[in-house]
């Protein structure tokens, strides 16, 4: 199957918004929306082109409002009564009429899970919230997970980033934002073009800093799981040491964007390692 993000989606006469998605007839919403899962995703799992949509939490594919937003929420469940979709993209109109990829999550739905966002007791855990599962947490540190997944990934990223990119294009929209909940999110994204809006500072110093001599480097002494000196050299582990608070303070999310099909050719972590 090619991937669809490689079509062509001209559309002059379209919706120019998430927003306006939303005030067109569903087939339409529906038409659009599918350009976005991509290809390789729906060989993975055996599935045919999206034909039967759900605006509501049942089925394969799922259009979802997102409360108090203008923005649009896809989900794909290869097993909809599953435990996890496979493909979970949220996107959002800005207040200056760009679009932002504000939640973008794809899941191995065959691999092992890691309740990670789950407390002790099997409640869910808030998002920014600083509750833990810390045994969740280090099983999934030794199975190769970064923080905040609960399920392999399926190395995925660059189609659906490219997708949302030819959907931006569709909609006129020149600017796409991310906003990365991670350290390792960031420099994925770096990868695929993105350039900040503010937190880049904050990026260079946490690499200066795992430098040898550095601060944070000097933290690295084995004393937990999450801060072992090898994880200094590595995205991953650098992500887990950020998340167990080796800052000192709490991760503060940078912004990210980029010009639609321009890489921006920023490297906070140059030759970084996985």
């Amino acid at each position: 199957m090619s991937d669809p993000s490689t079509e062509s989606l001209e559309a002059p006469s379209g919706p120019r918004s998430v927003r306006d998605l939303w005030e067109a007839e569903p087939a339409l919403r529906h038409r659009y929306l599918a350009r976005l899962i991509p290809g390789p995703l729906l060989d993975h799992y055996g599935l045919g082109p999206p034909r039967s949509w759900s605006e509501g939490p049942e089925g394969v594919f799922r259009c979802l409002e997102v409360p108090g937003e203008d923005a649009v929420r896809l989900e794909v469940w290869p097993d909809p009564a599953g435990e996890d979709p496979a493909l979970v993209l949220e996107l959002t109109d800005t207040y200056l009429g760009h679009l932002e990829a504000s939640w973008i999550v794809i899941n191995d739905i065959h691999g092992p899970r890691f309740h990670v966002d789950r407390d002790p007791q099997g409640n869910p855990i808030p998002l920014g919230s600083t509750v833990r599962n810390l045994r969740e947490e280090i099983r999934a540190l030794a199975a190769g997970l970064a923080p905040n997944q609960v399920r392999p990934g399926l190395r995925m990223f660059r189609h659906l980033i490219r997708g949302v990119e030819a959907f931006a294009r569709t909609l006129g929209v020149e600017i796409l934002y991310v906003a990365p909940l991670a350290y390792h999110n960031a420099i994925k994204y770096e990868q695929y073009g993105f350039t900040y809006s503010s937190g880049q500072e904050q990026m260079e110093w946490i690499h200066r800093e795992f430098q040898p001599g550095g601060v944070l480097r000097a933290r690295m002494d084995g004393s937990r799981p999450f801060r072992m000196p090898w994880m200094s050299d590595t995205v991953r582990g650098r992500s887990w040491a950020v998340h167990d608070g080796v800052l000192g303070r709490r991760w503060m999310a940078p912004q990210m964007y980029k010009f639609v099909s321009r890489d921006f050719h920023i490297r906070t972590f140059p030759n970084a390692v996985w």
